[in-house]
């Protein structure tokens, strides 16, 4: 039954449409965007951020919505991260790296699980010199980096 809603959403005219936005959004904003200063970066970087945005706009609505039908928080957030990790593991493998292949959902809790631990050994680096608002936000582009990265070279490679 999942795989036929999956085939229905991969498949409907709406979902092709927003891939075609965003992939015309994605192009504009690294070319021309800020002067061009995006140029610099690759443009699966740049929809990387996309998605990101994406990610956490779906994931605060599931939490909110579990919250609204009664679940306490610390449920609503354990049920979260799990639909979290299995939408951004559909939306980041689809629209960012162009790659379906569900085998590949534990390398990306495995990139998950590594960006959290080198998350956490920064933060409890920087909150020695600075405070911990300050430090998480300072570290939110270095790990989005890290977390690229790895996505794209061992999470969702291209094999030759």
């Amino acid at each position: 039954m999942l795989v036929n809603i999956k085939n229905i959403i991969l498949e409907s005219t709406l979902f092709k449409k927003l891939k075609e936005v965003l992939s015309c959004l994605i192009k504009y904003i690294h070319q021309k965007m800020f002067f061009g200063i995006f140029k610099r970066f690759d443009e699966k970087f740049i929809k990387f951020l996309f998605v990101g945005v994406l990610n956490t706009c779906f994931s605060y609505f599931i939490y909110a919505l579990l919250i609204f039908i009664g679940l306490k928080a610390n449920a609503a957030l354990f049920f979260q991260y799990i639909l979290g990790v299995l939408w951004n593991f559909k939306t980041t493998g689809s629209l960012v790296f162009q790659n379906h292949d569900n085998k590949l959902i534990f390398k990306f809790i495995g990139a998950y699980i590594l960006t959290f631990l080198l998350n956490s050994l920064l933060l409890k680096i920087l909150i020695i010199y600075i405070n911990p608002y300050m430090a998480q936000a300072l570290l939110i582009f270095p790990i989005a980096l890290v977390s690229f990265v790895v996505m794209k070279f061992w999470v969702f490679k291209k094999n030759p």
